[in-house]
């Protein structure tokens, strides 16, 4: 018996079936293994068929044995005494748990691991780098990085609470264009002071929306003026277009009419502004001493505000990696080198490329786990003007990662629309000989976040970012304690705002849109954080107005019998179960169902039976104990979500 079924009551129940199960037909069914039967045990689909059942038709596939032989077979069946009924129906096996034997065993594990209830650690503990957040630095975290910066400290805690170690990390995108647009506005407007009374990165990501709208009009009207009036659909295009830029720009003039004014003269005296971009990208990537000094003033400013908001998130990075430290080193130049040696590589379009039509066989496939029925295209290594692209560098990220922490995983928590650059880095990776790296680095892919009826966009200075919503957020939590007649809390209201954002942002497998609405994040009845910290609130509560320790020796285990006391025992001994399963789906779905249907079970429970008022000490000791697990289970769910309980709402 392994460690996890130990201490997992749920699954001590279910390998003592599947135990029983196998003894009872081995000797007619000499293939099947131990795991075969566990593999199949599930739950029934209603309560009053059984606790935990087994297929037959699925036994018996394994077997090769008919249904009516493995009826005759597990007939006699022996269970242990953790169970009071077993039966046949329907060509399932179904068996009854005994709840009061059942109660005793939960009680003995909460007895020994306290507080650290369902956190059981692997056994073989691992060196993992979680990636993420690594939003480029022109603005501020908007809505769709938030939920980056939540899934990552989500996967981080997940791992911690297995026995792993876990390093967190950001990648600083500094060499991009963006940052180049970001800084050439900066210069332009001559290098200014960033005012106190503003957050840098608000302050600097409407300097970029504003540099960038300009480009693109510049650019814009210089198309036109080449264009020959005959190309008249073209031509109209073009303007219409042009018209949306200058109405953009108009919205932005009326945030900082000053600030706009002296960019826009600044950026038209400018002979070539996007050649002087590109130059200062140019510049910065071969180690110019004044444009580096200026980059990295520009970048850290932003980083400070970021920083400030992850702060707000009780998110902290154990290292900021900056993409040009990459480049300074000469580690991409390296590894260009080794891709001009190296059987993968060609010219493709016209620039050094690695081309992976070879390495697309299924067994590369399966290893790296690339997306089905997709062709990878070559990845191009340079620019014409002979700087590395962005993945480029990553593949020197990629290895710097893993020999930094000697790691035995690397995670990158990176959008569903970089699929495509992620699969072309694993087998970047791959080609260059790096392959046991490739074949354990994780691209965790996340969906969009949409807001109802805002289209965001950072170019244009559109988007909503986490610290509006937050502060959205807390004055609608200020708004339901008033209306409630509760004194405003301010360390509650921060605890319940942050806590409702990352509990939305979790309550949706990654793979799904989330259409995030503060009514919902808020709901004090069901399926939220402040749901959720309410509840816990409500334990906390009841065991401190009972003033005691538990009385382990006085609980009454017979009364787990009835119907809603049994309900919530059977949820409770789950919990090690979810968060073993949670840490290999890595789906944090899973752990919001499983905690907001503990939540209805207890408040249910709450409404109908007393729990310190109840008469009979045993009974009372009973219901003591299964309020003091709720709270536990409620507070270590969280934790692993990232969001704080409070003692009281």
């Amino acid at each position: 018996m392994t460690t996890d079924v130990v201490n997992d009551l749920y699954m001590y129940a279910a390998n003592s079936l599947a135990s029983s199960v196998y003894d009872a037909i081995r000797s007619r069914c000499t293939a099947i293994k131990l795991d075969d039967v566990l593999a199949i045990v599930e739950e029934p689909t209603r309560k009053e068929f059984g606790d935990l059942s087994l297929p037959l038709h699925r036994l018996s596939r394994i077997c090769g044995l008919n249904i009516s032989d493995l009826k005759e077979v597990i007939s006699g069946l022996q269970l242990n005494n953790l169970f009071s009924k077993s039966y046949v129906a329907n060509g399932y096996l179904n068996v009854f748990i005994n709840e009061v034997n059942y109660a005793k065993l939960l009680a003995d594990i909460i007895k020994s691991v306290g507080g650290r209830y369902g956190f059981i650690e692997d056994v073989s503990k691992l060196n993992i780098v979680v990636e993420f957040v690594s939003a480029n630095p022109v603005h501020p975290l908007h809505i769709g990085s938030g939920r980056n910066a939540v899934l990552g400290e989500f996967l981080s805690r997940v791992f911690e609470v297995r026995g792993h170690r876990v390093q967190r990390r950001y990648y600083i995108n500094d060499l991009g264009r963006q940052v180049a647009v970001l800084v050439y506005g900066y210069i332009r407007l001559g290098r200014p002071e960033i005012p106190s009374d503003v957050k840098p990165d608000e302050w600097l990501g409407f300097i970029y929306a504003v540099t960038n709208t300009v480009l693109d009009i510049v650019e814009l009207r210089d198309e036109l003026s080449k264009l020959s009036t005959v190309d008249q659909d073209i031509v109209s295009a073009k303007r219409l277009e042009l018209d949306g830029l200058i109405a953009v720009l108009n919205e932005l003039r009326a945030r900082d009419e000053s600030l706009v004014d002296k960019l826009v003269e600044s950026i038209n005296e400018d002979v070539d502004p996007n050649k002087s971009v590109e130059d200062l990208m140019i510049r910065y990537e071969e180690g110019d001493p004044d444009v580096k000094e200026v980059f990295r003033y520009v970048v850290n400013m932003v980083l400070t505000g970021m920083s400030s908001t992850l702060s707000r998130l009780g998110i902290a990075f154990d290292k900021w990696d900056w993409e040009s430290d990459l480049v300074f080193s000469g580690l991409v130049k390296e590894l260009i080198e080794l891709a001009r040696k190296s059987e993968y590589f060609t010219i493709h379009k016209g620039a050094p490329a690695l081309d992976f039509t070879s390495l697309q066989g299924e067994p590369v496939k399966l290893l790296l786990k690339l997306p089905k029925n997709v062709e990878i295209p070559p990845l191009i290594l340079m620019r014409d003007d002979g700087t590395a692209l962005y993945v480029t560098k990553d593949i020197a990220y990629s290895i710097t990662k893993f020999k930094d922490f000697n790691a035995d995983l690397v995670v990158n928590v990176v959008g569903n629309e970089q699929t495509l650059a992620q699969a072309q880095l694993r087998l970047a990776l791959y080609a260059l000989g790096f392959k046991d790296e490739a074949s354990r680095l994780l691209h965790y892919s996340y969906e969009l976040v949409m807001l109802p009826g805002i289209k965001m966009s950072g170019r244009r200075g559109r988007y909503v970012s986490v610290d509006q919503v937050l502060d959205n957020l807390e004055v609608r939590v200020e708004d339901i304690m008033r209306s409630r007649g509760a004194v405003v809390d301010e360390h509650a209201k921060k605890v319940m705002s942050v806590g409702a954002f990352k509990y939305m942002m979790l309550s949706s497998s990654p793979t799904k849109v989330i259409n995030f609405d503060p009514e919902i994040a808020l709901n004090l009845s069901r399926n939220s954080a402040p749901y959720l910290q309410y509840t816990y609130a409500r334990t906390s509560s009841i065991l401190r107005k009972y003033g005691k320790d538990l009385d382990w020796g006085r609980i009454d285990f017979i009364s787990a019998s009835k119907p809603m006391r049994r309900e919530i025992l059977q949820h409770l001994s789950k919990f090690p179960h979810i968060i073993t399963k949670v840490s290999k789906d890595l789906d944090p779905e899973l752990l919001t169902t499983y905690l907001n249907r503990l939540a209805d079970m207890f408040n249910s429970w709450y409404d109908v039976e007393p729990i310190i008022h109840e008469p009979d000490e045993g009974v009372r000791q009973f219901k003591l104990f299964l309020t003091y697990v709720s709270g536990i289970v409620i507070k270590n769910g969280l934790y692993v979500m990232g969001i704080e309980v409070l003692e009281r709402i």
